[in-house]
């Protein structure tokens, strides 16, 4: 597999790869000419899915601390791709991160304290980073954002699904005594 990172996050990734081959039972290979991360797996290869993961984590700005999370099985990254979604006009990409974002970062950190997730605002893309039964509440409540739903309607949203994944959890739980 490989994977390429942008120019700003190049020797971030270059130090990171030597503690993912420490980690991991995978060989990451350098290619200067090309610069990208050949990611070879030497057992499991879902291990290498693993590790692009990571590298796609820390090229979208997020901290190594979040981005190593996704060497575990429960956590999940997902991207929204703005440019395919809306093209290439900066002024409605810019809208519509001001309106993920919120006032003063309200929006974007409510979302983040009802599902645990983090979420990465970069230049054409959202991502979401958080616990696999988390991450599509989240990427809803972004989608409701985007498609001019009210805040207000999206924090709704976000109480009802935390309520219902709480009594999911109980009563799956339930039945384990």
């Amino acid at each position: 597999m490989f994977v390429t990172v942008s120019d700003e996050k190049l020797n971030e990734a270059r130090n990171i790869a030597t503690k993912l081959e420490q980690m991991t039972d995978i060989e990451i290979i350098y290619d200067d000419r090309l610069k990208t991360f050949n990611v070879n797996p030497k057992g499991n290869a879902y291990e290498a899915i693993k590790v692009v993961s990571v590298f796609n984590a820390i090229d979208l700005d997020f901290t190594l601390d979040e981005a190593l999370k996704l060497l575990a099985d429960e956590y999940y990254l997902d991207i929204i791709d703005l440019k395919k979604s809306f093209g290439n006009n900066p002024s409605v990409i810019r809208r519509i991160k001001g309106r993920v974002i919120g006032e003063n970062g309200k929006a974007k950190k409510i979302i983040q304290e009802y599902t645990g997730c983090n979420i990465s605002i970069s230049k054409h893309s959202i991502a979401i980073l958080g616990l696999v039964e988390q991450v599509p509440i989240a990427r809803r409540a972004i989608e409701m954002l985007i498609d001019g739903k009210e805040h207000s309607t999206v924090y709704k949203y976000l109480d009802k699904a935390e309520a219902e994944l709480i009594a999911f959890s109980k009563n799956r739980f339930k039945d384990l005594k």
